[in-house]
């Protein structure tokens, strides 16, 4: 046994020596406990509600921690610092100030109140003039908002209609050629400074 062996010749020397060992004798007893280990583990029990939720809780409990993302952090404070900065007009209702959601209502309300009566009449056979009156005697400054609305219009149209066409599609041509112009720089700047970011 001095010469050193190679792998094939080890292994058939091990398998010769194993096969010439005298084969050994199971303890007394085995056979039953085999029998019933692996009866035990066929055998398939249906668990109670409570052992499967202890199962699953104890299962549970015995994961490890999930570990957060270095970023996570620092993302979670700058979306809080950025939601902190949102004017409270563009957020949902429910955020508004107490003043402005009371107004908003009573607004709201007298829009609606107005609508309900304006359909009901029209529903009972009045007339639209006797219907408009009605909400007119009602909502006197909408009669005068109104006229200086209707005024406004007339003035400005009679100030469009003395320009030159040509001076007006020119003028409406640059507007939108600047119009253009403010989109087209305000996307560079974006994808420049933002995007790259």
């Amino acid at each position: 046994m001095n010469k050193k062996m190679t792998p094939e010749e080890l292994e058939k020397f091990i398998h010769r020596e194993l096969r010439a060992l005298p084969p050994r004798k199971a303890p007394a007893g085995f056979e039953a406990r085999l029998q019933a280990a692996v009866e035990a583990r066929t055998t398939v029990r249906t668990p109670s509600a409570e052992q499967l939720e202890q199962f699953i809780h104890t299962t549970i409990r015995s994961l490890p921690n999930r570990r957060a993302p270095g970023t996570l952090e620092a993302r979670v404070l700058a979306e809080v610092e950025r939601r902190a900065t949102i004017a409270w007009y563009h957020k949902s209702w429910s955020y508004w100030p107490t003043p402005v959601r009371a107004a908003f209502m009573v607004v709201g309300s007298v829009v609606a109140g107005a609508a309900v009566i304006g359909f009901y009449l029209l529903s009972q056979g009045a007339a639209v003039g006797a219907v408009t009156q009605e909400v007119a005697t009602g909502f006197g400054w909408v009669t005068r908002l109104t006229g200086a609305v209707t005024w406004t219009m007339n003035f400005g149209y009679q100030l469009i209609s003395g320009i030159p066409p040509l001076w007006l599609y020119g003028g409406v041509a640059f507007i939108a050629a600047m119009y253009a112009t403010f989109v087209g720089l305000g996307t560079a700047a974006y994808r420049y400074l933002y995007r790259n970011n």
